[in-house]
């Protein structure tokens, strides 16, 4: 406590008393805006079957695929307001996404707004739901879809702290061949995150097969890669010693 401040219990009883109304007034205040926003939320309707938004883009299929994708992304603004992502049905939002999947299979956009937008939720749940579409897109396309698996492997790392799932999506990318393009730092995400897992001896021996292999030509991703290997190298030794003693 601050000199000159006073414990809250010694202030006069009458202004105590108008605290705690005016802090209670607060969260009822808080409480009943919930619900009325609760109440004002239009959900979002089942899409329909895939057939049918064919027939009406009648062969505009992309387009079509952008248009539904901008129309799902503003569902959350209604009547000028910004509703929460969390009050949206997932179920519901998971169709819609599939299905602009399945209308325009060469658009990223679906793949993106689960990433970046539909991962905001605060539910583990609904989160794991997000990192398994994108899973499913990279899957069909790794050369589209490549940026959207790193950003779920960091979700889950952070978000999720589970990196088991995170080591997972890092590991798919990794394995993929040299014809899908992609920056060697995104091959790379996989040791880094064995080494979290206190894998030293498995990312050690990524690294010093990336080394022997000549499929890393670019000297700063060299250096950067002989830097970690002395650095996961040392620490293998000191866990090691730890054991021993």
């Amino acid at each position: 406590m601050r000199r000159g401040e006073r414990p809250m219990l010694l202030l006069p009883r009458p202004l105590l008393l108008g605290f705690l109304v005016l802090f209670g007034c607060q969260l009822l205040y808080h409480h009943l805006s919930r619900a009325r926003m609760a109440a004002n939320y239009q959900a979002l309707d089942q899409p329909f079957s895939a057939a049918v938004y064919r027939g009406i883009a009648m062969g505009s299929e992309q387009l079509l695929g952008y248009l539904l994708a901008i129309r799902l992304q503003l569902h959350d603004n209604q009547a000028g307001r910004h509703f929460h992502y969390d009050m949206i049905d997932y179920e519901v939002l998971l169709d819609w996404l599939e299905l602009i999947s399945v209308i325009s299979p060469h658009n990223e956009y679906s793949a993106l707004l689960a990433s970046r937008i539909y991962s905001q939720t605060g539910d583990p749940d609904r989160l794991r739901q997000i990192l398994a579409f994108v899973e499913r897109r990279f899957d069909e396309n790794p050369q589209l879809h490549w940026r959207r698996l790193t950003e779920a492997s960091v979700l889950a790392k952070h978000k999720l702290h589970d990196l088991e799932l995170a080591l997972q999506m890092a590991e798919k990318i990794a394995r993929q061949p040299a014809s899908v393009q992609m920056p060697q730092w995104a091959r790379d995400f996989q040791f880094l995150l064995l080494a979290d897992l206190n894998e030293f001896e498995s990312a050690i021996a990524i690294i010093q097969a990336l080394l022997k292999s000549q499929a890393v030509v670019d000297p700063d991703e060299r250096r950067f890669l002989e830097e970690k290997l002395t650095l996961f190298q040392q620490k293998l030794l000191d866990s090691q010693q730890k054991a021993i003693n």
